[in-house]
């Protein structure tokens, strides 16, 4: 069980303890406990009690059910009250803004005890009368409902990658003279799977020691689907299973056997596209021009760690713990931006905290092995306007810009509120350009093709957000962007050292769109990057 997994067990248990109208102090220690643990970085479950004890405001109930968690990966106290409520008004307390106080309402007022009765209510019209809630209300827990029901049983790319990886490694140690591959949505990295998919050659009893109580298969509580194939149709099989339909029926790949994928492609006289390119959004460009793997970026094309938090705002890790884990890792430069002033929600920095943070990055940057650069992330406001005044934002290094609040616009509103903000002299980036988070909340609509175009006219960088619950921009608006000469920068978005670490699921997002190594901006050596510093 990681820090996230014990987290959300806490984050439960406070809204099922207000659900049943506990003690507020009680409540607030165990939400405090799910916010303090999920950022982190250090394993939990590798820590000792006395370790656990001494984590700043942990107190002796915390701790004790942090090592219950951590032992047998039950709680007992979040068990109890799990009994008391119906599983039903437990996934609703999972819905985005359905708070116990709301769930409780739905629950003892309408007699709703699950989601698709919810929905129902709400296709009925039932939640207008009720105190609290109102039309407006309605349709945005109908719109959150839905995209709840669509989004069940399936996984973060994050999630399913490193056990579906370590299961083909343990197959292929105990079959070395089989053939096993992954296939499927994991090959082909998408955002958002439903499963690990392997294809090999081995006997299909093999796998019956993977069959859980339901006699489905799985691997470490995750869903697996074995497909079988024989020796020689083997690579065609993997080529269909790791392609897009359209992808496949475009390129007619289909009745063609080879030694290998490549091999197959060789036979077609076709450039060979590597599994997280075969999208059928990809057809067109790859169709257009001589395709080259090489380009494409990947992990160790990366040079330096843009956007990043520290103690200053949310961050669980110091300046000099940041900057010492980034050197740690092999990279070049890391850059702080931390949250600016009207972030209040997440310790944002008043213009005079700011200040302070600039003469500590001039002193880090005396004794550090890399180079730190000074930033911020500024709020983009209601109007487009950055968060500080010119003066202040002139004395920084990077500037990147991102919405955090005000997320229901239109299109039309959306769209001029980024522009605004992209055409402020100061922006070097625009982060996380629809503020969406997988599984959880939809982006706001926003006019991307006019986004792109002014970056492009103004020389800003587009974010691709590399936390694996944003990987924001959408890899498919990567190629064109490209194509008008804007660049895409892979940054973290790091609230702990743990968290540059997703620099990784960013570059499996950006290269699904084809992004080349050349067009991105912190494959630049601290030399380049310092040149593209000095351009504005």
């Amino acid at each position: 069980m990681n820090n996230k997994d014990i987290a959300r067990k806490f984050n439960l248990l406070a809204k099922l303890m207000e659900l049943n109208g506990e003690n507020s102090f009680k409540i607030r220690s165990y939400s405090s406990a799910y916010n303090s643990l999920r950022k982190f970085p250090d394993p939990l479950s590798q820590m000792s009690e006395e370790e656990i004890a001494a984590l700043p405001g942990i107190g002796k109930a915390i701790q004790s059910k942090i090592m219950e968690l951590v032992s047998t990966g039950e709680m007992a106290m979040l068990q109890e009250y799990l009994d008391l409520t119906p599983p039903g008004i437990v996934e609703m307390l999972m819905i985005k803004g359905l708070g116990p106080k709301k769930v409780d309402k739905l629950w003892k007022e309408l007699e709703i005890e699950s989601p698709g009765e919810l929905l129902y209510a709400c296709n009925e019209n039932r939640l207008v009368d009720l105190k609290g809630f109102g039309q407006k209300t309605q349709a945005s827990i109908k719109e959150q409902i839905e995209y709840h029901l669509s989004s069940r049983d399936k996984f973060h790319y994050a999630t399913l990658e490193q056990p579906a990886r370590q299961l083909v490694e343990q197959l292929q140690e105990d079959f070395p003279n089989e053939l096993v591959e992954l296939t499927g949505e994991i090959a082909r990295r998408c955002q958002i799977v439903n499963q690990i998919e392997i294809l090999s050659t081995i006997d299909p009893d093999v796998f019956e020691q993977y069959k859980n109580e339901e006699d489905e298969y799985e691997y470490e509580g995750f869903p697996v689907f074995f497909i079988e194939a024989e020796e020689e149709s083997f690579w065609q099989v993997l080529l269909e299973t790791s392609s897009d339909e359209k992808y496949l029926d475009h390129f007619e790949l289909e009745g063609i056997e080879g030694e290998s994928e490549e091999d197959i492609y060789e036979k077609l006289e076709l450039d060979f596209h590597p599994a997280f390119l075969r999208e059928k959004e990809n057809i067109d460009w790859l169709s257009g021009r001589p395709f080259d793997e090489s380009l494409i970026v990947t992990d160790e094309d990366i040079k330096g760690v843009v956007h990043n938090h520290s103690t200053y705002s949310d961050g669980v890790n110091t300046l000099a713990e940041m900057a010492q884990e980034t050197e740690k890792l092999g990279y070049e430069y890391l850059v702080i931006t931390d949250h600016s002033q009207s972030a209040f929600y997440a310790n944002g920095l008043k213009e005079d905290r700011l200040l302070d943070q600039l003469e500590e990055i001039a002193e880090l940057n005396k004794i550090s092995g890399i180079r730190i650069y000074s930033g911020i992330e500024s709020d983009i406001l209601f109007n487009g306007d950055l968060d500080y005044p010119d003066e202040i934002l002139g004395k920084l290094d990077v500037i990147v810009a991102s919405v955090h609040s005000v997320l229901k616009m239109d299109v039309e509103k959306a769209t001029t509120r980024l522009i605004k903000a992209i055409e402020n002299p100061y922006t070097r980036i625009l982060g996380h350009p629809t503020g969406r988070l997988l599984l959880s909340r939809k982006g706001y609509p926003v006019d991307f093709a006019k986004v792109i175009d002014a970056c492009a006219a103004n020389n800003v960088v587009i974010e691709m957000n590399a936390n694996p619950y944003r990987l924001d921009m959408d890899w498919r608006y990567i190629n064109k962007a490209m194509e008008k000469g804007v660049m895409i920068s892979i940054n973290p978005d790091a609230h702990s050292i743990a968290g540059i670490r997703d620099i990784h699921y960013g570059v499996c997002a950006a290269s699904k769109g084809g992004l080349t190594a050349d067009m991105c901006l912190n494959t630049k050596d601290l030399q380049a990057f310092d040149a593209w510093i000095a351009e504005k």
